[in-house]
Formats: structure tokens, C-alpha cells, sequence
């Protein structure tokens, strides 16, 4: 069963998905895999996903130096 937290404006990457996803986010390579685990489970709206994007970016950003 999915959990809808597309209603909130709070910050549900870090209290919610990175605390379950944490190992697949800092070691997975693609992010469209990482949204399709985080989709198996959550359901978002589009401005958290550009927020998880965000913080997916930063981390390839410092992956690369």
C-alpha cells in the first residue's frame, strides 16, 4: 500500500524517504531507478520530486570531485 504525501508542504524527503531509502540514494547510480522505488512506496507531487532532485544532483556533484 502506498502513503500519499502529496498534500504536505513539509520536508518529507528528509523525515520520510531518505530514512528508508538512505542505502539506494547515496549508492544508486540512476535516479530513475531510485524514483521508481521511492514511487513504490510514496506518492508525491511534483515539487517534492524536484526537491529529491535537488538533493540528487548535489550528491552527484559531490560524487565528482
Amino acid at each position: 500500500m502506498k502513503t500519499y504525501y502529496a498534500h504536505l508542504k513539509e520536508d518529507v524527503f528528509y523525515k520520510k524517504i531518505y530514512p528508508l531509502f538512505a542505502k539506494e540514494f547515496l549508492f544508486e547510480n540512476d535516479f530513475g531507478t531510485f524514483t521508481e522505488k521511492v514511487s513504490e512506496v510514496f506518492i508525491l507531487n511534483p515539487e517534492q520530486w524536484e526537491y529529491i532532485l535537488e538533493h540528487w544532483r548535489n550528491k552527484e556533484l559531490i560524487l565528482e570531485k
